[in-house]
């Protein structure tokens, strides 16, 4: 009994342990520029900006699940659009827990009945594609900084190497020789075959790339908003141009992170960029946290409300959603955020 209170006990840490280091990197950020000077940062916000940057942030979550329709479609599952889009509002409902990114493939497949591996292929797809075009909108800005540039590249050269692995058979079974050999990674080999199968099917179809227009207006749009953001508390700081390469570059180090839903990897690197392109250091922090707010804290709201509803309309069991969505956090999450 001493063992199995003690297991519990162990995995309640394992849980609780992201959120607070991501909580403690925000909370050290609003402490290092005071909490006064925060405060005050935060009140400029012009509430004029508040449903323009709600509108953008419940835009974001629509086109994601209409650019998820057509992928879902090529595997196999056969939604409407409508139901599509609810229940990738619905899974932002868990984008706080652990592996809750995935928990809109956990959804579909319930709802569909199709295996979980091809739905989460078609998020893969979904994200790979998104993070180039978020990274092509960065570079304008990026060139104006020339360690930044170097970084940006970097991170569009690793993109683009990951694509290669999963779409280039012969460097594929290099790497998964080589996971294999990895005494805690090679049990991991099957869901790693199966992922790198469906996703080569994916993007070898024409509508998967002729689709990506809308992933185009998804990540102009999520910029926006962040430039909105800024504009609201201090109007001409920064340029939409600096504002796409501070976000770009804090969105992937919030995926870097590993933390739920990026929490705190975000905020780090989101300040840090503001600050090289000349953004006032409680300026930066505020608008930070107001875009997590208006993005994350907004998601969670429709997510939540598209879940209550989901749930009545096609009968999910949320235990079940919820404990099978973190089961493949735990295993691997190939998705951004």
């Amino acid at each position: 009994m001493n063992v199995d209170r003690t297991a519990v006990r162990l995995a309640r840490i394992r849980t609780a342990l992201p959120y607070l280091v991501g909580l403690g990197v925000v909370i050290a950020l609003v402490v290092a520029v005071n909490p006064v000077r925060f405060g005050e940062a935060a009140s400029r916000f012009n509430p004029v900006y508040a449903p323009i940057v709600a509108a953008f942030s419940f835009g974001y979550y629509l086109l994601q699940g209409v650019r998820w329709q057509p992928l879902l479609l090529a595997v196999g599952v056969r939604l409407r659009l409508r139901d599509t889009v609810t229940l990738n509002f619905a899974g932002q409902a868990a984008g706080l827990l652990p592996g809750g990114e995935l928990t809109r493939a956990v959804l579909v497949s319930e709802v569909a009945h199709v295996e979980l591996g091809a739905t989460i292929a078609t998020i893969t797809v979904q994200e790979l594609i998104y993070t180039v075009l978020l990274i092509a909108a960065a570079i304008p800005g990026a060139l104006h900084h020339t360690v930044a540039a170097v970084g940006v590249s970097i991170a569009l050269a690793g993109v683009l190497a990951i694509t290669g692995i999963l779409t280039l058979q012969p460097v594929f079974e290099i790497v998964v020789g080589l996971i294999r050999r990895a005494p805690i990674l090679n049990r991991f080999v099957p869901d790693i075959v199966e992922l790198q199968r469906d996703t080569v099917s994916l993007l070898r179809r024409w509508d998967t790339l002729s689709w990506s227009v809308v992933s185009a207006v998804q990540a102009v749009g999520t910029i926006t908003m962040f430039w909105l953001v800024i504009q609201a508390i201090d109007p001409g700081q920064v340029s939409w141009p600096n504002a796409a390469f501070a976000y770009t570059v804090a969105s992937i180090g919030g995926a870097l992170s590993l933390g739920p839903g990026g929490l705190g990897g975000f905020e780090a690197a989101g300040v840090g960029m503001l600050l090289v392109v000349g953004v006032p250091f409680q300026i930066a922090v505020a608008a930070t946290v107001l875009q997590r707010a208006a993005d994350k804290g907004l998601g969670t709201v429709y997510g939540s409300v598209a879940y209550l509803y989901a749930r009545q309309h096609f009968g999910l069991k949320r235990a079940r959603v919820i404990r099978h969505g973190q089961r493949r956090g735990r295993q691997g999450n190939p998705e951004r955020k």
